[in-house]
Order: C-alpha cells, then sequence, then structure tokens
C-alpha cells in the first residue's frame, strides 16, 4: 500500500492511494484528498478492496503515521491482518507497489499531458494491466 501525492488538485482530490495483490498483480487505484486520515483511508480500503476481496492476510506499508498508530494496529488485528512495514527509506522493500507507482505516473504523463482532470482518467488505468495478447491478435509464422 502505497500513495501518489502533490497531483493537480480536482475538487479536494489531489493524491492516489495504491493497493497491489501480490498474487495476482492487479492493482486497486484509490482516489483521496492530500491528506486523508487512518479513519478516511480505512473508509476507502473497505469500500474499494475488503468489499470486493476480502480481508488481506497481509498488508505491506512504507512507515506512513496512518497505520503505525493505535488505530491502524487496532483496524488490523480486527481484520486479522498483520501490517508490514518497509525499512526507512528503502522503496524497494515493497517493489510491487512502487513499480505500479512508476506504471500510473507512466500511463497519466500518456493519457493526461495538459489535461488537469486527470480523477476522470484513472478509471481507465487498470485496462493497461491487462495481457498485451487482450487487445493485440499475434498471427503465428
Amino acid at each position: 500500500m502505497d500513495d501518489i501525492s502533490g497531483l493537480p488538485k480536482v475538487g479536494d482530490l489531489s493524491s492516489i492511494i495504491i493497493m497491489v495483490d501480490r498474487l495476482s498483480k492487479y492493482a486497486t487505484f484509490i482516489v483521496a484528498p492530500k491528506h486523508v486520515t487512518a479513519e478516511g483511508t480505512t473508509h476507502l480500503f473497505f469500500k474499494h478492496v475488503i468489499k470486493y476481496w476480502g480481508s488481506p492476510k497481509d498488508i505491506v506499508s512504507d512507515r506512513d503515521s496512518r497505520f503505525t498508530g493505535v488505530f491502524g494496529a487496532e483496524l488490523f488485528r480486527l481484520l486479522g491482518s498483520t501490517l508490514s512495514m518497509t525499512s526507512s527509506y528503502h522503496p524497494q522493500s515493497d517493489g510491487q507497489t512502487e513499480r505500479f507507482n512508476s506504471v500510473l505516473e507512466d500511463i497519466f504523463d500518456t493519457l493526461c499531458g495538459t489535461q488537469k482532470d486527470w480523477v476522470k482518467l484513472l478509471d481507465v488505468a487498470p485496462v493497461f494491466q491487462c495481457p498485451k495478447e487482450l487487445f493485440h491478435q499475434q498471427e503465428r509464422f
């Protein structure tokens, strides 16, 4: 779990929370305000992740204060999940999510250009996770 912040503001939204399933490699992109609280992140987590896939066994995150406090610890205890923290200043510890950060930034560069309404374009980002074979039929020689 990670976030990208500092995006052009659309309403009160200016960041994206990224959650990547380690098994399927599917990424969920959640639009959020820049300074979303632990409670707000939890609401988004239930709405966009648990609602569809259930509670994860383990969550890998950086040392974000939203998850290191009492609220985060109690939340993960109630979910039956463990929270694994990455090493400080070592983003490679959660390489999958960091890779999706890079992919998402590339998608935004391609799709958005000078557009400021990136929130609407975020809905098509999961399409770029599909195998190329779904879009391009290759002829065999």
